[in-house]
C-alpha cells in the first residue's frame, strides 16, 4: 500500500522530468500540483526547490553534466513563472461572480449546468439559479450579488426575447455587466448591447466568460 503524500510523489516525478529535460511533462506535474490544491509556497518548497537541490548534488558528484544542470534550471524557472501566473488568474477568477440562469419560461438547462461545472472548475464564483427564473427576479439578483457576468440559456425564440428583457433590466443596476447567452435560440438574442457574447459550445464557456470578466474589470 502506498502511504506517501502526493507532494512526495509529485516531487519525484518532477525531478525525473527535469533530469530528462522534459518541459511539457514538468508543466503537467506542476499543473497537477495546482489542481490538487497545493499552495504556491508548498509547490516552491516541497517540489521545485528540493528537486533543484538534488540536481545540484548530482552535478557536483559528476552524475550529470553542466548542460543537464542548466536545462533543469531553465525548466524550473519557467515553472515558477507558470505557477505565479496560474495563481494570479485563480485569485482573480475567485473574485468574479458569474450568475447562471434559464430565462423566464426556459426549462432546458442541461447545457447551462455543464457550462456552470466548467466555470466552477476553472475557479469562478458560480451562482446557479436554475430554470425558468422570472425576469424581475433575475435582474434584482444581479444587483444583490454584484455579479460581473450573467449567463443565460434560451432554447426557443420567446425565451430568447425574455432574456433580452432580463438583460435590459439588469443593466439598469450595472451598465458594465457582461452577458453571455447560449442555447438553441441564442442567435435570437444577439442584440443585447455591448459586453455581450453568444456561446454556442459548452467548451467555449470559460474562454468567453474570461473575456467578459476582464472587460468588466477595465470599465
Amino acid at each position: 500500500m502506498n502511504t506517501r503524500l502526493p507532494i512526495e510523489q509529485l516531487r519525484e516525478a518532477y525531478l525525473r522530468a527535469i533530469l530528462a529535460g522534459e518541459l511539457p511533462l514538468a508543466e503537467r506535474i506542476i499543473r497537477e500540483a495546482i489542481d490538487y490544491g497545493l499552495a504556491e509556497e508548498a509547490i516552491d518548497t516541497g517540489i521545485i526547490a528540493p528537486a533543484m537541490v538534488a540536481i545540484g548534488d548530482q552535478w557536483a558528484s559528476g552524475e550529470i553534466s553542466v548542460a543537464d544542470e542548466h536545462l533543469a534550471t531553465d525548466i524550473s524557472l519557467r515553472m515558477i513563472t507558470l505557477q505565479r501566473e496560474a495563481f494570479r488568474v485563480a485569485r482573480r477568477r475567485s473574485s468574479t461572480t458569474v450568475l447562471l440562469a434559464g430565462a423566464e419560461g426556459e426549462r432546458h438547462v442541461l447545457g447551462l449546468e455543464m457550462a456552470g461545472s466548467a466555470l466552477l472548475h476553472a475557479g469562478f464564483d458560480v451562482r446557479m439559479l436554475g430554470p425558468d427564473v422570472p425576469t424581475e427576479d433575475l435582474a434584482s439578483t444581479v444587483a444583490r450579488t454584484g455579479a460581473s457576468v450573467l449567463g443565460l440559456t434560451a432554447s426557443r425564440p420567446e425565451t430568447a426575447m425574455r432574456a433580452q428583457r432580463a438583460v435590459a433590466l439588469a443593466r439598469q443596476f450595472d451598465t458594465s455587466l457582461g452577458v453571455v447567452i447560449g442555447g438553441a435560440a441564442a442567435e435570437h438574442a444577439r442584440h443585447l448591447g455591448p459586453a455581450t457574447a453568444v456561446c454556442t459550445h459548452v467548451g467555449d464557456a470559460v474562454e468567453v466568460v474570461e473575456a467578459l470578466a476582464q472587460r468588466a474589470m477595465l470599465n
